[in-house]
């Protein structure tokens, strides 16, 4: 017996319990077969069933006339059923309803091989790191339920403010811009308690927060208190964290970190993370100069965290390791209700995290990794990853493909013992594209054994079916791309530079990475020509055309970048013609960027796109100024 979607239309639904999860696990088949031509076929029963285990993973059996979705829990059927689902023909390829994709010849046998599948990772997360995807928050969660992540983070950045009193979010792009802030904690007394249902009924954990330990202790206070602030050189200091050994201090954090739960109640876990600086936010007082910055971070993160086993025992709070305080040598032990949250945002991106032959990853990050699973006790489940593969801040506006680092990645940490891969999305502009990036990396999450070219190749036939193989080359091209970017080679960090704004230590990295610069540029022009004229149904031909304009964005950004480091080499070996030239390229490009800003873009992205523009308009001054110095007699 051969089955179709259309032809289960007509098939009753059986829930065995009153599981909510379960209940939606039978609406979501009902709204998805409505989507297929009306054909009856034969009667059968599709029978829900949901264990009490820990993990959601499933089985699902196919007979004549029944079809049986067992869940180790009920979030677990629910994930069979999106795995039947996808048998009959669906994708879930972006947000909202022109993201659900459908193949009316997708067919499979009765009686076919009983399928059981557990996730890799126990929990998987997508994370909504701004104003311009919380705007979007039920269509992303959606999204998210139906590829098999189980958890959603609403983070900030920038932080939003506790003091708003009030205040309306504007709507215009240059107000939101002016304002500078998040407006994250608006949403959550808005919609806090529809996101906690629409979580719930689909078996979803929830979690809330970012830098906001230092709205902790408002800084208003340092003229009464310089004592409860930072100590360095010498000197009590106002801007930053605060002096972990205060008594004082932590008196005032531990009342509003009350008042912070209070108010943003039902969290699974919480982030109250430190200032978002590289370093020289902690204290050198005489009591915490033994304490290392990650010890530091620790001691004010297990404050918090007694606080709020407190209010609410069964929720947590992670500890940053992030900047200075990725490290692995912890003096500090953390509270029971801590979990681990590893954040390598200065690692290598064009190799796997644990790839003998980046340096960068071997040396620096990846031991520090294995040292702090071990502190938390080697336990999966508080062992969480803050993994960038969707950050257009760290990527430069790009799209990443991530096709060979996100499997290599997901092998690496679950093999050490991660319980948690975690999808950062925050950036410049929404993903008016397909998201690929973040579509792959559920697939790797689910499946840390999953191949990039079954899974490329199933993406775009889902998303762009007349033109498959066309998009294949477009994504294969572009992967070569970001991989010549995303290389820092022997690179030295440079203090206050980005990780992709290169750096010029050793003598001769810079010009090295001239060379990776333009075979960027040609597997960029590549991934161009790949891109078909937009043809095909409605739906396809409205993603070719975005995902055109999202090319064209890629485009600006990649350009601007390239061309305006080129410029600095040239600058920096005394070729001024050719770097006056290169950097005029890079002007060409943020001039065109802007103007797509003003066409595709929305306001929720305002305050990361100016200050990305405005950083990008820096950059080039400071190369228009060595050019200039250069040019002096």
């Amino acid at each position: 017996m051969v089955l179709r979607a259309s032809g289960l239309a007509g098939w009753r639904v059986v829930c065995e319990g009153d599981s909510p999860v379960l209940a939606h696990a039978a609406a979501e088949l009902g709204a998805h077969f409505a989507l297929a031509s009306p054909d009856r076929g034969n009667a059968g029963t599709i029978v829900l069933r949901a264990g009490a285990g820990a993990e959601d993973g499933y089985a699902v059996t196919v007979d004549r006339g029944r079809v049986l979705i067992e869940g180790t829990n009920a979030r677990g059927t629910l994930n069979g059923v999106y795995s039947f689902l996808e048998r009959a023909g669906f994708a879930w390829v972006e947000p909202g309803a022109v993201g659900i994709s459908f193949d009316e010849r997708a067919e499979f046998e009765a009686g076919s091989a009983r399928r059981v599948e557990s996730p890799s990772f126990g929990k998987r997360t997508l994370i909504l790191g701004q104003d311009g995807w919380h705007d979007g928050w039920r269509e992303w969660m959606a999204w998210a339920s139906r590829n098999r992540l189980n958890d959603i983070f609403f983070h900030d950045t920038p932080p939003s403010r506790l003091d708003r009193a009030g205040a309306r979010r504007p709507d215009r792009w240059n107000e939101l811009a002016a304002d500078g802030g998040g407006w994250m904690f608006e949403l959550w007394e808005r919609d806090g308690a529809e996101i906690r249902a629409e979580a719930a009924k689909r078996g979803m954990t929830v979690q809330f927060g970012g830098h906001h330990l230092p709205g902790l202790l408002p800084r208003k206070l340092f003229d009464a208190h310089p004592e409860w602030f930072p100590q360095r050189a010498g000197a009590r200091d106002g801007r930053y964290n605060l002096c972990v050994s205060s008594e004082g201090a932590r008196d005032v954090v531990r009342e509003n970190a009350r008042r912070f739960f209070e108010r943003f109640p039902g969290a699974n876990v919480y982030h109250l993370w430190a200032d978002d600086i590289e370093g020289g936010g902690w204290c050198e007082c005489a009591a915490c100069t033994e304490l290392s910055a990650a010890d530091q971070a620790l001691t004010a993160t297990n404050l918090v965290a007694g606080v709020l086993a407190e209010i609410e025992p069964a929720a947590e709070v992670s500890h940053l390791a992030y900047r200075d305080t990725v490290s692995s040598a912890l003096k500090v032990e953390p509270a029971a209700n801590v979990r681990l949250l590893w954040a390598p945002r200065e690692r290598c991106y064009a190799h796997a995290v644990d790839d003998a032959s980046c340096p960068r990853n071997r040396d620096e990050f990846w031991p520090r990794f294995r040292s702090l699973v071990a502190a938390f006790g080697r336990d999966a489940s508080r062992i969480d990853l803050f993994e960038y593969y969707s950050d257009a801040i760290l990527f430069k506006g790009l799209a990443p493909t991530h096709l060979a680092v996100l499997p290599g990645d997901a092998r690496a940490y679950h093999a050490a013992g991660a319980g948690n891969l975690q999808n950062l999305m925050v950036g410049d502009r929404p993903w008016i594209g397909a998201p690929w990036h973040a579509w792959w990396m559920a697939r790797c999450a689910w499946d840390a054994e999953a191949t990039p070219v079954e899974a490329l190749q199933r993406f775009c036939g889902a998303a762009f079916p007349s033109h498959a193989e066309a998009m294949v080359r477009y994504y294969s091209a572009l992967e070569e791309a970001h991989k010549a970017l995303f290389d820092l080679e022997e690179m030295a960090p440079v203090s206050r530079r980005d990780v992709l704004d290169y750096s010029n230590v050793p003598a001769g990295a810079l010009k090295r990475k001239i060379v990776d610069l333009l075979e960027a540029e040609a597997a960029f022009g590549r991934a161009w020509e790949a891109l078909p004229e937009p043809s095909g149904s409605e739906a396809e031909r409205s993603r070719l055309t975005r995902e055109a304009s999202q090319a064209e964005a890629v485009a600006y950004w990649s350009g601007h970048l390239i061309h305006r480091t080129i410029a600095w080499e040239a600058a920096l070996d005394g070729e001024t013609e050719r770097a006056q030239q290169h950097l005029a390229r890079a002007e060409e490009r943020l001039s065109r960027l802007r103007a797509w800003d003003e066409q595709w873009n929305s306001p929720g992205f305002a305050v990361i796109a100016s200050r990305m523009r405005n950083a990008m308009a820096a950059y080039s001054r400071q190369v228009q100024r060595l050019i200039d110095e250069t040019e002096l007699p």
